[in-house]
């Protein structure tokens, strides 16, 4: 049963342009800013572009677009209309379909993050497959924690505009008091960058685990019906 439910979000990423469109647009300019950070010689070239571009800007755009792609730019509730009126419960389509976008995300996060850490190498960054490693773990680790993060924004409006909201959210509270509610605090931190939670790197990997897991639980039980 299981597997059925995953045909139509996993096709919705490995054959729909916009999951395609969206990798490679992301992607590029991630590889391209880190092209440009070992072309300057920066010292500090991959801490610099993982924080400033991948961390900041490409993980959660990139996430965004791959959920609108595996809910087929629709609320998460209607995505699997066709599901459950083949007699899925709506909670266990949605459910799967987050599982789905995660797994997706969660490799991207991991391909962008390693790739550019090797681009972008420095002189005074660590050495690179272990970089490349570390990098390839927290880039995972927030994409699959801003997949169930905009799965959860996806649930609120006609046609998952909430989506939209919980980007516009997690840019703003991810620098202020609010920050601990948001996976970008958390990514930042385990990059490398200033910590807006003032939580350690290990605090912060169990901080997006559990919000990745709160929000694809209260994703799915608003799918219920």
């Amino acid at each position: 049963m299981t597997a059925a439910l995953a045909r139509l979000p996993f096709a919705r990423l490995t054959r729909g342009v916009a999951a395609w469109v969206t990798t490679g647009a992301w992607t590029m300019l991630a590889f391209a800013v880190a092209i440009i950070a070992r072309a300057r010689g920066a010292v500090h070239g991959a801490d610099l572009v993982l924080v400033g571009t991948v961390g900041a800007l490409v993980l959660p755009l990139l996430a965004y677009g791959l959920v609108g792609a595996a809910i087929g730019g629709r609320s998460l509730s209607t995505s699997g209309a066709s599901l459950v009126a083949f007699g899925a419960a709506p909670a266990s389509a949605a459910a799967v379909t987050i599982a789905i976008a995660a797994v997706g995300c969660a490799a991207a996060g991991a391909f962008v993050a390693a790739g550019v850490a090797l681009v972008a190498h420095g002189l005074a960054d660590p050495a690179p497959a272990g970089d490349a490693l570390a990098s390839a773990y927290v880039g995972a680790l927030g994409g699959g924690a801003y997949a169930c993060w905009f799965s959860l924004g996806a649930t609120f409006g006609r046609r998952g505009g909430g989506r939209a909201l919980f980007l516009v959210a997690d840019w703003v509270l991810g620098t202020t008091a609010g920050a601990i509610l948001t996976p970008r605090a958390h990514l930042l931190t385990l990059l490398g960058g200033p910590s807006a939670t003032h939580l350690s790197g290990r605090s912060s990997s169990v901080a997006l685990v559990f919000l990745a897991g709160a929000c694809a639980l209260m994703a799915a039980k608003r799918c219920r019906t």
